[in-house]
């Protein structure tokens, strides 16, 4: 063969091999989430690039048959087809037949190598990184077509394979596996104990195998404390309403609470807004589908659940189909990384005035005790453990819309009701009262 075809060949060869190892190095990277984002969209070449991954260990043999066929046979061409005239020229150097023809095979086989390492792994893997799931889904359909034709060969290599296993004593099932939860916790502590790991990090890591041990019930706002919007209000009242609550998703219901009909975005609404004005809105035109979980659903399966469907709240019902409470991402990720402040949260305590606050009524008491420097007794049979059922526990009884701007006197200090809605206290004013100082008779 003309020595220019048998570099070309050889060229070809190791850009086979770089094309499966880019390939498998591409697929194995991949974000499953975004290739299933793209099967959704009905890209035929991502629900194949699914069913690879669904079968991992075939595909993974396939690509090291072919890598494997291609070295040797790129290495083979070079010592036998190109050792011989290389050789030559060793010859009229002045070697022997024998020993030029050796020091060809020895100088070709390095050559090759070291072609086959930087063109045929290093240089395609280091590519395939950079835009991995555009590759995997682009090689999608070559590798499938040769995970069939090869499968018989395949088989016959992992047979051979437990078979030699077996004759040593292995058996398939003592094959190493993933890293158990109980292994994983092993390594975190001995990581924290080292010093590889800050307190933080650890307890973050380990936040993340405590949230299989929560419901959707442990971690949800109830029903009574979200804020819900009627498909039926007025629009003027809900986008009102809307910019003094301060949310940006907000669910609505239907003439019930327990019939959430969609989520409203703020950005949707301001789309709706800027496009037709208030007059014209329809709020049902623009709602976005509800994600419904069970009160027991594990917090972990819901999280992953939220972003498989890019899903930002959870409406929680319970086992008769009732509205329970919400759960948002923003809820799960703080059960891992601790609480989040973003730009809609405000402190639990407003200064509004001279030894004057506002407060949410449902922020705990000792908070308030805390912050404010006083001293509320706290309940000892759990009558009450936030300032809006200290207030409810002074009335001993459901407040009413009568009792807004009612005050109180109670432990040095003067609550007053500033908004309630169906029987919950919202918002409350707390005033530090000074101590009455009693002149002394002479």
């Amino acid at each position: 063969m003309d020595i220019g075809l048998q570099l070309i060949l050889l060229a070809f060869l190791i850009f086979i091999n770089g094309f499966f190892a880019a390939s498998e190095m591409a697929i194995v990277s991949s974000n499953r989430l975004v290739i299933e984002e793209e099967a959704e969209k009905g890209r035929k070449k991502a629900k194949t690039l699914l069913k690879l991954l669904d079968d991992e260990s075939k595909f993974l043999s396939t690509i090291q048959v072919v890598i494997t066929l291609a070295g040797m046979f790129s290495a083979s061409s070079a010592a036998v087809q190109l050792a011989v005239p290389v050789g030559k020229l060793f010859e009229k150097l002045g070697t022997s037949a024998n020993a030029g023809y050796t020091i060809a095979v020895v100088i070709l086989t390095i050559l090759v190598a070291f072609f086959n390492l930087v063109f045929g792994e290093l240089v395609p893997k280091r590519v395939a990184l950079i835009k991995k799931e555009k590759l995997a889904i682009a090689v999608a359909p070559i590798i499938m077509f040769f995970k069939i034709i090869l499968t018989p060969f395949v088989w016959l290599l992992s047979g051979i394979t437990n078979l030699v296993l077996r004759i040593f004593g292995y058996k398939k099932h003592e094959e190493e596996g993933e890293f158990t939860k109980e292994e994983m916790k092993r390594l975190l502590k001995a990581g924290k104990a080292s010093g590889s790991l800050s307190d933080n990090e650890s307890k973050m890591i380990a936040s993340v195998f405590m949230l299989e041990q929560f419901d959707a019930s442990d971690i949800m706002t109830p029903r009574k404390l979200v804020y819900a919007i009627n498909v039926d209000d007025d629009i003027k009242t809900v986008i009102d309403e809307y910019i003094e609550n301060g949310y940006s998703r907000v669910p609505v219901y239907e003439k019930d609470i327990d019939n959430i009909i969609g989520i409203l975005y703020n950005k949707d609404l301001l789309r709706a807004l800027k496009k037709a004005g208030s007059h014209e809105i329809d709020l049902k035109a623009i709602l976005r589908p509800v994600y419904y979980v069970s009160e027991t659903m594990k917090a972990d399966k819901m999280f992953q659940e939220m972003q498989k469907n890019h899903s930002y709240i959870a409406i929680v019902i319970d086992e008769f189909g009732g509205f329970s409470g919400i759960v948002t991402l923003e809820d799960l990720v703080e059960e891992i990384v601790g609480n989040i402040y973003d730009e809609y949260d405000q402190s639990d305590l407003r200064l509004v005035g001279v030894d004057t606050y506002l407060t949410k009524g449902i922020v705990p008491i000792q908070d308030v005790n805390r912050m404010l420097d006083v001293e509320i007794p706290i309940s000892t049979d759990d009558s009450y453990d936030s300032v809006g059922g200290l207030i409810i526990h002074l009335l001993e009884r459901l407040p009413t819309e009568e009792d807004k701007n009612k005050t109180f006197e109670f432990a040095g200090l003067e609550f007053k009701i500033i908004d309630l809605k169906q029987n919950t206290i919202n918002k409350v004013q707390i005033r530090i009262l000074k101590p009455e100082v009693k002149e002394e008779e002479d």
